[in-house]
This record gives structure tokens, sequence and C-alpha cells, in this order.
């Protein structure tokens, strides 16, 4: 496991960042929707989408892996399981935007 020691315990290097990337992106799309004059910019949309792409591509797969082979401490657990509910309620929005949805269970009744 790629991990650091941070106050003597052992944590996996990077997830607290992953997790403040990701969750300030979900703001992002909140706030790129929420705003109709962005929302409907073909082009400020499809540069977001690219950004969103390459989390959920990269670093959200990244954290589900640790999650699941129990690399992340209680505290990061509970941010990640923020998070997929977030991601959760913003499926929505990602489907009226035309940008990607997780491929990760987000928990809840839409559990792939």
């Amino acid at each position: 496991m790629n991990d650091e020691l941070v106050n003597g315990e052992h944590r996996v290097a990077g997830v607290t960042a992953d997790l403040d990337m990701l969750f300030g992106e979900v703001e992002a799309l909140r706030e790129l929707a929420g705003d109709p004059q962005a929302s409907a910019d073909q082009a400020r949309v499809y540069d977001f989408s690219i950004r969103w792409g390459t989390l959920l591509a990269g670093r959200l797969p990244r954290l589900e892996h640790y999650y699941r082979h129990g690399g992340l401490t209680p505290e990061e657990r509970a941010r990640y399981d923020a998070l997929r509910a977030a991601l959760r309620e913003a499926l929505p929005v990602m489907e009226r935007l035309g940008i990607a949805r997780p491929t990760i269970p987000l928990g809840g009744t839409d559990d792939r």
C-alpha cells in the first residue's frame, strides 16, 4: 500500500487530497447547474466535463479501491460515504448536463 505516517497512524497517501478535490468538483457541478447561463454554455459544460471525467476515472476508483480493501481511516471512510451520498444526489444534474456518471457503487437504491 502506498502509505504515509500521519500523527503516528499509517494512512494511504493522497486520500485527503483526493476527497478534497472530489468534494470541490461536486460543489462546482452544483454551481454550474445552478447558473442557467453557464449550464447552457456548451463550451463551459465541456471544459467542466473534462475535469470531472478525469476525477471519476482516476481519483474516485482509487478511493473506492482503498475503501473496499480497508485502507481508509474511520474519518476517511465517513468522508468517502458522504462523498458517495453527494454524488448520488447529483445524479440528476449529471444526467441533465450530459456529463459522465460515477461507475462505482454509490450506495442507496441505485447500487450497481
